[in-house]
């Protein structure tokens, strides 16, 4: 967490001659924590230079420093305070901020250290107008077949105004401290986005074309078509890995995979249907070449073999991937998705599959390091000893994984997005309290047997 001061100390009166912010005038209710601090529509009358200040800061390119470092560690009150007067919760300034090159990243700090839900809840209503309307949506997408030397796009048919950092850096924080509901509209108001964007590319004017696509924007893209503009990645229509070489680099959106990332974290409602949608619009080809790039298989493998969503993930990407492990298993970044693969997998009879499949392929995961890694976490030669051996060999595993959890206080997360519950460690026993224990265990089995000796002798 970042280090904040406290109020009344010297850094507050810092921050106060620097926004020309007088102290003696209250802005909304901070005092009172039987409700909220509702702000006022004159409350920026009430701060006239500061308000002026924070809008020049934000646009230069120190003074933007400056406010981020001032939005990180002031205290929780005097950060909502600071929105208000900022015109952060008012969508006309914020769409200012937005669209500007350097006040943009003062808002994508505002949305890292937004301090409670109501907040969020203020800036999500705020936000949802602003991507509704396509503006700041990066439309770009390429092939996957294409290299980054053979992007021909037209980028006259793209936004002038492209801020996906605002994009996925809102999702972020939808995803670690919002509510489902601000997940919910955001979420809905990117779908309604993209669809504003593909009605203004296209140009039919035919009335019946027009009615269909005002009924579109209302709704907004399918998650099958918000994938592949937001990744900038085109599914490809063939299985041939013939051309595909380790060496090519795959070229996608990087913030776009970021906001995919924290699309997974969201709850399993709104989820579900994105994680469904990825693994059935791409095929093998698509993800073997994704799994094998170190930002895609980063912000996307991860979020679905180490997200919430883990356990049908894995199962939806074990057949998927299936014939092309061993190729992966031998890769230096393949290697770490079949490794989370396995671990993912919920059964074990999933597991044995993928061990089988391993394990067809011994001359090639011993060729390199990578490949002897994946045979020693994924069992494999165990498993060609027989199903005894192989199951001894998996439990010990688990319970070497469950040890190091205990001791790091790591928690597994719910399928249904909850937080889990924290494990306790048990608490090292001294000498003495082992010796009271044992003391006080002899005494009761001494009087358990006393009793027992004077209900015989009464019987």
């Amino acid at each position: 967490p970042e280090p904040r001061y406290s109020s009344g100390s010297e850094a507050e009166t810092l921050v106060y001659r620097l926004l020309c912010w007088d102290p003696n005038i209250t802005v909304g209710n901070d005092d009172d924590e039987s409700r909220e601090a509702e702000l006022n529509d004159n409350d920026a009358a009430k701060q006239p230079y500061a308000s002026d200040i924070i809008y020049g800061l934000s646009g230069e390119p120190r003074g933007s420093i400056l406010l981020e470092t001032i939005l990180h560690c002031c205290p929780d009150s005097f950060h909502d305070i600071l929105c208000k007067i900022g015109g952060f919760y008012d969508e006309a300034t914020m769409k200012e901020y937005v669209s500007h090159g350097v006040s943009n990243f003062v808002v994508q700090t505002l949305l890292v250290s937004a301090r409670d839900k109501n907040q969020i809840s203020k800036l999500v209503k705020c936000l949802c107008g602003i991507v509704e309307d396509g503006s700041i949506l990066n439309a770009k997408h390429r092939n996957l077949d294409k290299t980054a030397n053979d992007d021909d796009e037209d980028p006259s048919s793209h936004g002038k105004n492209q801020r996906m950092g605002i994009i996925w850096r809102a999702l972020e924080m939808c995803a670690s401290k919002g509510s489902a509901q601000d997940q919910e509209q955001l979420i809905h108001a990117l779908m309604r986005g993209y669809a504003s964007t593909a009605a203004s590319r296209d140009s039919n004017d035919d009335k019946e074309g027009s009615r269909r696509k005002k009924r579109s924007k209302a709704k907004g893209l399918s998650v099958e078509d918000c994938i592949p503009l937001l990744l900038g990645l085109t599914p490809s229509k063939t299985d041939d890995l013939q051309e595909y070489s380790s060496a090519d680099r795959l070229t996608i959106d990087a913030a776009g995979a970021r906001a995919l990332y924290h699309i997974f974290h969201f709850t399993q409602r709104l989820r579900s249907e994105w994680v469904n949608g990825f693994v059935k619009l791409y095929c093998q080809s698509d993800l073997v070449k994704i799994a094998n790039d170190g930002l895609a298989s980063r912000c996307i493998m991860d979020a679905l073999l180490e997200g919430p969503a883990k356990s049908t993930s894995s199962r939806l990407l074990l057949p998927k991937l299936s014939g092309r492990l061993s190729f992966l298993a031998a890769e230096r970044v393949g290697h770490h998705v079949v490794l989370k693969l396995f671990k993912a997998l919920p059964s074990i009879e999933d597991q044995a599959t993928m061990s089988a499949e391993l394990s067809q392929s011994l001359n090639r995961l011993g060729s390199n390091a990578m490949g002897r890694t994946v045979m020693t976490s994924c069992v494999v030669k165990e498993y060609l000893e027989g199903e005894a051996t192989w199951k001894e060999a998996l439990s010990k595993m688990k319970e070497k994984d469950n040890w190091l959890k205990e001791i790091m206080g790591e928690d597994e997360e719910a399928e249904d997005g909850g937080k889990g519950k924290k494990r306790k460690r048990k608490k090292v026993k001294s000498k003495d309290e082992m010796k009271h224990e044992d003391i006080q265990s002899k005494k009761k089995t001494k009087k358990k047997m006393e009793v027992e000796q004077c209900h015989n002798f009464l019987t």
